[in-house]
């Protein structure tokens, strides 16, 4: 802003000025120390309460007028600025172009030049990065919120009906005992309900032990400004407001921020968790602690956002009633659930430094999932997840009134292998034992993608992986589907071809595979799929394709001429 004003000023005449339009008395205040601190001249700072005051007159036409917060700039009083300097340019500010009613901003605006977004930010330094733990989906919190019927004239929760749910004994002790296990000795924020609510806390927090005070609408301008030095400075460790610093207060040490208001405002919850996201010297993260779930309905403050749909008005900027998003779990510790996390009914959303990358797994719904690099690859179907190793992920078992117990096993590409196990399954290598439909012991290679029915051994014959279960031989890899199990008499080793059973491998390239159909003289009658029709083409002595035909030749035997074929025992 206050680069904004001094170009502006440096081309402007005499006779004008820039006018810049604030809502709360905090905001003022501090935009004017800024533009002091510029040293620039011919700019005047008031509230939008005292412009639209009957008795109030401007001594100066304003060329350009600058609306702080400018989501609130669809309000009457703010329109009233347009009709009465209609000379004048408008430029807004604000980090949440939306309104929880769906009224755009386009109509006062004409353009909307949109920042990096918050990530971008965060990487750059220029903001602090977060951590951030909410309320279970299936917690007593939520569930509370899920009752909430009523709404007030703007549209969000009625402020009396949270406070007749939440303003509770029981859920203030949560509140002081989440703060005490995750922000405990930080400097913080706390937004309340209402004054009641605000006082309740604060009183709790300050009865054990912690530096708390109240900020409200109806707190003394005076008092209000002791609090806040006395913040800045130390001397109180948490401030509970009501709607006070929801907006524009630039205090970089706030250390963590609790969200005990519901609200269905993402405008709202972006500008309250945003009061913690100022960088401070040894300040590593802001700690979110969101006691009342908005994470579930309005997402990460980093989420991706169509800001211009907002801006317009094609999309109202509010949370998405009964939607549920994905918790992602990093480690198999997570699913145990450490008790602090499951006594406080807290889930951790966000780590400090952690972005979505790699293969994860998530929790919707009360049943896991996987994604990978953020991109949801399998569905939470599954009732248990058990991690694997690499190169495999996790193992995941489907509901039992479902699936029977069924068991897949989940890869670092998010890809289901479907072994088509049941049961309970355990891994040895690359060999996963569990059972098949009929409850019949099975071996699945999960490298091969092959069943066997005892455990297999593995070799290799010239270039080629091959496993052994009993007398039986495959080759490892399943090709086409059509191999059939071999014995080691049956394996032959050629100048320009391999034999593997059912399987010739011409010129040991297994992309080069046929099935042999059969024998006869000098020749090897193979099937064919690189010519249209499934032909069958004839392999010579020296392995040389000599032509191709769509019958079987007659006299054709079952077993090979090893004299004239020349080929070698293994």
């Amino acid at each position: 802003m206050a680069e904004a004003i001094r170009r502006e000023t440096s081309r402007m005449s005499q006779s004008g000025g820039v006018l810049v339009v604030a809502h709360r008395r905090e905001l003022i205040d501090q935009i004017r120390r800024t533009i002091a601190s510029f040293g620039l001249q011919g700019v005047r700072v008031e509230s939008i309460q005292k412009l639209n005051a009957s008795q109030y007159e401007l001594d100066f036409e304003p060329v350009l007028v600058i609306v702080d917060e400018a989501h609130h700039a669809v309000a009457k009083t703010y329109r009233a600025l347009w009709k009465r300097w209609p000379q004048a340019r408008f430029l807004g500010l604000t980090a949440t172009p939306c309104r929880l009613s769906g009224e755009g901003l386009s109509g006062l605006f004409d353009t909307m030049l949109q920042s990096w977004d918050i990530q971008q930010f965060i990487d750059a330094g220029w903001l602090s990065d977060f951590e951030y733990l909410s309320a279970r989906p299936d917690s007593l919190a939520m569930h509370r919120i899920g009752l909430l019927r009523k709404r007030g004239a703007d549209g969000d929760y009625q402020v009396k009906e949270m406070a007749t749910v939440m303003d509770v004994p029981e859920s203030i002790e949560h509140l002081f005992r989440s703060y005490e296990a995750f922000a405990k000795g930080r400097k913080g924020i706390v937004y309340a309900i209402d004054r009641q609510h605000a006082q309740h806390i604060a009183a709790y927090y300050g009865d054990h032990g912690v530096k708390a005070c109240v900020i409200d609408a109806k707190t003394p301008a005076k008092d209000r400004d002791l609090l806040v030095e006395a913040y800045r400075e130390g001397k109180v460790d948490v401030i509970v407001n009501v709607d006070i610093f929801s907006e524009g207060f630039d205090c970089p040490e706030v250390e963590f921020i609790q969200l005990a208001r519901p609200t269905l405002s993402l405008s709202k919850y972006l500008q309250q968790v945003g009061r913690g996201m100022r960088v401070s010297k040894g300040k590593a993260c802001v700690m979110i602690l969101d006691q009342v779930g908005l994470y579930q309905t309005l997402g990460l403050p980093t989420d991706s956002r169509d800001w211009q749909e907002l801006f317009e008005g094609r999309q109202a900027g509010k949370a998405q009633a009964g939607m549920e998003r994905p918790v992602v779990i990093r480690h198999a510790e997570d699913m145990k659930a450490a008790t602090t996390l499951v006594n406080l009914e807290m889930v951790h959303i966000k780590r400090r430094g952690e972005k979505h990358e790699g293969p994860e797994v998530f929790m919707l719904g009360g049943k896991y999932g996987v994604m990978v690099d953020g991109n949801i690859r399998q569905d939470a179907a599954f009732e248990h997840v058990e991690w694997l190793g690499a190169p495999y992920f996790v193992m995941g078992t489907y509901p039992y009134p479902v699936y029977k117990s069924k068991v897949t096993v989940i890869d670092r590409e998010g890809r289901d292998l479907k072994p088509g196990l049941y049961g309970h399954v355990r891994q040895t290598g690359d060999v996963f034992v569990g059972k098949d439909q009929r409850g019949t012991t099975t071996y699945w290679d999960a490298k091969g993608g092959r069943r066997y029915r005892q455990m297999p051994e593995f070799d290799r014959i010239r270039r080629f992986e091959v496993a052994k279960a009993g007398d039986e031989m495959y080759l490892r890899k399943m090709l086409k589907g059509w191999e059939t199990p071999f014995s080691a008499g049956s394996v032959y080793l050629g100048d320009y071809f391999t034999i593997l059973g059912n399987v010739l491998v011409y010129g040991n390239d297994l992309r080069q595979t046929y099935r042999i159909k059969g024998y006869q003289a000098d020749y090897i009658y193979v099937e064919s799929d690189d010519a249209p029709g499934y032909k069958y083409g004839e392999i010579g002595r020296r392995g040389d394709f000599v032509g191709r035909r769509n019958f079987l030749p007659e006299g054709m035997s079952n077993s090979p001429d090893l004299v004239r074929l020349g080929l070698k025992r293994l």
